[in-house]
């Protein structure tokens, strides 16, 4: 894959950061609207959701019980737990800690996308802190070759949050987030009338329910994450650095501090519940493991 400066210097990304600062900043991408369907929410919890700022979007985020200010209370006991023990070389810590970021990635429900991730990490324990060490080496790079997770090392909708916190300025993405940052740039490409670039064709993946997570239209296409672990790993890292450098250049006070990147993956996190069906029929989407 291409390097960082090269990545970030192509015109239409280059565009899109600076959008995206000014969406941060405040500027409206478009009404988004649905019906939130969780079956268990706050009992004060609106479930019309309505917003067309990533602030908004922010400031409706529940996950697993739990409020942004409760959840990151808990992914901070994850972060420093995970960096403690790679720090200590305590491989049964790591093994420890990762299980909790995987059960709490799975909405604390023993399900496929937790059983899948944890039975992985245990039958590879031995080696689990040299897995963990030389993927967060390629994530964090400049200049990464992303070819190891082809089969050495693991990349999905689970682990995808472990490396987030485990490593510096790497964004989690999953199926939910990929479509929030797709239907950005459908927003992006629709207002310029210009059609999709390849460098920010941004995969999707469906999760468990019959909601539109799909962005694509007729002349917009977005592929699926279909569980190809080093395209995954590939679209994170772009992701990343996309979302590093608008973070960066964004001034509003919501997304700046020690865990901006946390409140902007939360805000896409809530926009990509739900993605507004495109005005024409596409194809439709197919299960696939993550959120």
């Amino acid at each position: 894959m291409t390097s960082k400066n090269h990545y970030l210097q192509q015109p239409a990304v280059a565009e899109f950061v600076s959008q995206l600062a000014c969406w941060l900043d405040g500027e409206s991408f478009g009404e988004h609207q649905f019906k939130v369907r969780d079956k268990i929410l706050p009992a004060n919890y609106d479930r019309d959701f309505n917003a067309n700022t990533l602030e908004e979007a922010f400031q409706r985020f529940y996950w697993n019980g739990r409020h942004f200010d409760e959840s990151q209370t808990l992914l901070d006991d994850y972060r420093l737990r995970l960096r403690s023990a790679l720090r200590d070389a305590d491989s049964h810590s790591l093994l420890a800690a990762i299980n909790d970021v995987l059960l709490w990635g799975s909405g604390g429900k023993v399900i496929k996308l937790y059983t899948y991730n944890r039975d992985w990490a245990t039958a590879n324990h031995p080696q689990l802190l040299d897995k963990l060490r030389r993927s967060l080496d390629i994530l964090q790079s400049a200049e990464p070759d992303a070819a190891p997770f082809d089969g050495e090392l693991r990349m999905n909708a689970g682990f995808t949050k472990v490396y987030a916190l485990a490593g510096d300025n790497i964004m989690m993405y999953d199926g939910r987030i990929g479509a929030a940052m797709g239907f950005l740039v459908r927003q992006f490409c629709e207002s310029r009338r210009m059609l999709l670039p390849e460098a920010l064709c941004f995969p999707w993946a469906p999760g468990a329910s019959t909601m539109n997570r799909n962005p694509s239209t007729d002349m917009l296409h977005f592929k699926q994450l279909a569980n190809r672990s080093r395209f995954h790993a590939e679209w994170k890292i772009q992701a990343s650095w996309i979302a590093c450098a608008a973070l960066q250049s964004a001034s509003a006070a919501w997304c700046h501090g020690p865990n901006a990147l946390r409140h902007f993956e939360a805000a896409l996190f809530m926009l990509g519940y739900e993605i507004p069906m495109a005005r024409r029929k596409v194809n439709k989407q197919r299960p696939a493991l993550g959120l």
